[in-house]
């Protein structure tokens, strides 16, 4: 038993007593309010930019802005916090609150490795939620089968419209079908048929060559609806019958008279003869596009087939590069063409892909005084909407210009500009004034868009994708030139 004294200094005073209690109840709620700095989402979610949108340090409107998002971009959200309240309008509607979103990564990389920091922030109104991706069904299929396609068509990495193409195959082309899957929807109008599904075929080969040897994927996905069974038919030439020779009459001759002496008559002079008018001079200059696609070409044939420039394809996206390019740009160039690269665009809402895309093709092409000036061929939206398809463009001339200090050419059909691009004439009336307009038709003239390119015309026209030219197997793209003098498309 503890002594009285020892017992009555245990016990302590009240204002004692009372003073710890409130200094506990300070220390738990202290450690409670470190521990839960918001709403935790549990494991991290992806959303999407309603609009555009301001990224900063922290979770309020004075904090500085490292970023400013476009519409469609995703980020990588780890939890939502409440911080300084904030008003803004997006997509039409007023909205206000005090709720961010603590983000991780924006487009799949990591804010760490794009900023420097490990989190920025931003009102939680200017985004939604990210569909699942659509997973493909794999459906029981029959053993492989060949078919062909009906009309030009989009090669895709995986069974969904908004995949990345890989190419863009003509109409007759071969592919070899492993089994059809269930995917993403699709529409779209072939050979003046509207048809829809969401049935794809996946791809191994395509002309015979494998996928993987073309492309480095396994596999290419295409809507099922845009392929038939067998290739069109050539046509079997009718025999021209020569025609029976008809014999050459003999004719009667006519005896001689004998002149009558008379005296000599004045001369007559002689007519000058009247000239025969020549063909009026030409006024353009044919040509034609090439990629891996035409296989070996014998370039001496395509010259003496009067054929005076070549475009040929460098590259496409951020990766690949047309395994025929070099030897088809020295061997037509030796043949006596005038020769130039394009590069199939990509595009896509990752930061700086525009760019990325550009220094590709640069660094592929290896454009040189003398050649063709550099061409975007746009024949693809990705995702974009117009006004970021636009700003994509832009910032792909830009950064070509940038690079080689000479304004590229634009490729693209009426129908594509005034859809995707909006009918803009910024293009047309901001350097770029050369327009390779892609219109298969047997009128005179193209359709140009762009406000007929700002007044300018055209100046390349793709008017066919179904040529033959000696020197190419199968079918070849053939153009034209609005001129004789091909001095002003050329680098200096």
């Amino acid at each position: 038993m503890l002594p009285d004294a020892t017992r009555r200094s245990g016990r302590g005073s009240l204002p004692t007593i009372l003073a710890t209690a409130i200094l506990l109840a300070f220390l738990v709620f202290g450690v409670t309010a470190v521990s839960m700095p918001g709403n935790v989402l549990g494991a991290t979610v992806t959303k999407a930019a309603v609009c555009g949108a301001n990224l900063r340090t922290s979770a309020s409107t004075s904090a500085r802005t490292r970023t400013i998002i476009r519409v469609g971009t995703t980020v990588t959200v780890v939890t939502s916090v409440t911080g300084g309240s904030w008003r803004t309008t997006c997509a039409g509607k007023s909205v206000s609150g005090r709720t961010w979103y603590r983000i991780s990564a924006i487009n799949g990389r990591s804010v760490r490795s794009l900023y420097g920091v490990t989190y920025l922030y931003a009102a939680i109104s200017l985004f939604k939620a990210v569909a699942a991706p659509v997973v493909a069904a794999p459906v029981v299929a029959a053993p492989v089968v060949t078919k062909y396609a009906a009309c030009n068509v989009y090669l895709r990495t995986s069974a969904a419209t908004t995949a990345s193409s890989k190419a863009l195959v003509a109409t007759d082309t071969q592919i070899t079908v492993v089994t059809s899957v269930t995917g993403g929807s699709w529409t779209t109008t072939c050979l003046g048929k509207a048809d829809a599904g969401t049935s794809w075929y996946r791809i191994s080969a395509v002309n015979g060559k494998s996928v993987t040897t073309l492309y480095g994927v396994t596999y290419l996905y295409a809507a099922s609806g845009l392929f038939k069974a067998v290739p069109t038919p050539s046509p079997t030439p009718v025999p021209t019958p020569s025609p029976t020779p008809v014999p050459t009459p003999v004719p009667t001759p006519v005896p001689t008279p004998t002149p009558t002496p008379s005296a000599s008559p004045t001369p007559t002079p002689t007519p000058t003869p009247t000239p025969t008018p020549s063909a009026s001079p030409a006024t353009t200059l044919e040509g034609i596009d090439i990629s891996h696609w035409q296989g070996p070409i014998n370039w001496t044939q395509v010259s003496a087939a009067g054929k005076r420039f070549a475009y040929m394809k460098a590259s496409e996206g951020t990766t690949y590069v047309d395994p025929t390019y070099l030897t088809n740009r020295a061997q037509a160039r030796a043949a006596g063409l005038y020769v130039g690269a394009y590069h199939f665009a990509n595009p896509s809402l990752d930061i700086g892909d525009a760019v990325a895309e550009a220094n590709h093709f640069v660094d592929t092409a290896r454009p040189a005084s003398g050649d063709l000036l550099p061409v975007l061929d746009l024949e693809t939206s990705g995702v974009l909407a117009p006004p970021d398809l636009i700003a994509w463009v832009q910032a792909y001339m830009e950064q070509v210009y940038q690079r080689t200090g000479v304004r590229g050419v634009i490729y693209g059909s009426p129908n594509f500009w005034k859809t995707y691009m909006g009918d803009t004439t910024w293009f047309a009336t901001s350097g770029y004034a050369i327009l390779w307009v892609a219109h298969w038709t047997l009128a005179a003239a193209p359709t140009v868009p762009g406000g007929n390119w700002g007044g300018k015309g055209w100046t390349f026209w793709q008017y066919s994708s179904d040529g033959s030219v000696p020197g190419i197997a199968g079918r070849v793209d053939l153009d034209r030139y609005n001129g004789l003098d091909l001095a002003r498309v050329l680098i200096p």
